[in-house]
């Protein structure tokens, strides 16, 4: 189980920091759009001194990573995951990313896809329980010195000056809007993925064999209530199961429930929210 965990840490990882790269080094760069963060400073670092931008990402994640290491803000594997991935991203942006064909077509076009190959990388990397490093380090220094600030508003108020800059660099207006198109389909097709992975469905089960249903649970480590219903029709007092699982594990829950009970009454519905301590060891 730990050899397919770290597997797929290592996938999630890999695949995630090679699209955040094609966003960066195919699409981004080559239109003249910084898409914020670490990443934006090293295209317009590059543009003007012809600085290696993966390089550069490196020369500014680790020194603040090792700052994060100290003030214990994060356990020692997430260093050792994030460093890889900041190690990673240098290499093949300066390495393997030349290799590849840059887009000079509509800038348009080379911001949406720069948004969505970046966002699609990010997610990745965030579901291998990594980071690229970046701007984000920095708002959790701040964050950690002065808890009243939000990591999340520091973040938006650095990339807005980092998209700016881009316009004062470039001498032109258009690369800011370039930039917010990407910065907003980079956010929106992360978001959709991380949710997504997520997401839980909430499952309400009669059946006459309650007991072996609550057994599928608890092997399952599924969170469940059992609820006293009545029957519509009639009037039979019966015990109602609700639980709320995550989308992958639903089919199967759904396949050994039906196999104990080819009778059951199985209700699935998507839940826009699961919270508490409870339903977070069991989800």
């Amino acid at each position: 189980m730990k050899q397919q965990s770290l597997t797929m840490t290592i996938f999630f990882n890999t695949a995630g920091i090679f699209l955040y790269m094609v966003g960066i080094k195919v699409f981004a760069a080559p239109a003249g759009i910084a898409p914020g963060g670490a990443s934006g400073i090293a295209v317009l670092v590059n543009y003007i001194t012809g600085f290696p931008i993966g390089l550069f990402c490196s020369l500014f994640s680790i020194p603040l990573l090792f700052i994060i290491l100290w003030k214990k803000i994060f356990p020692l594997s997430f260093f050792c995951k994030t460093i890889g991935s900041i190690l990673l991203l240098s290499f093949l942006t300066d390495i393997i990313g030349p290799m590849l064909p840059a887009y000079k077509g509509d800038f348009l076009l080379a911001a949406i896809f720069s948004g969505a190959f970046m966002g699609i990388g990010l997610a990745l990397v965030y579901l291998g329980n990594s980071d690229t490093g970046g701007i984000t380090l920095i708002g959790l220094i701040i964050q950690k010195k002065y808890p009243q600030f939000q990591v999340g508003t520091m973040v938006s108020l650095l990339n807005f000056i980092i998209v700016l800059a881009s316009g004062i660099v470039y001498r032109n207006v258009e690369n800011i809007l370039y930039a917010i198109v990407t910065v907003y389909v980079s956010g929106l097709f992360m978001d959709r993925m991380v949710n997504n992975s997520n997401a839980k469905n909430l499952m309400i089960v009669m059946s006459e064999y309650t007991d072996k249903v609550r057994c599928i649970f608890l092997d399952e480590e599924k969170g469940l209530t059992i609820l006293k219903g009545e029957g519509g029709y009639t009037s039979e007092t019966q015990r109602v199961i609700m639980g709320a699982v995550n989308k992958k594990d639903c089919a199967r829950i759904q396949k050994k429930i039906t196999e104990a009970d080819e009778k059951a009454l199985i209700i699935v519905s998507e839940a826009s929210r699961v919270s508490g301590k409870s339903f977070g060891r069991m989800i």
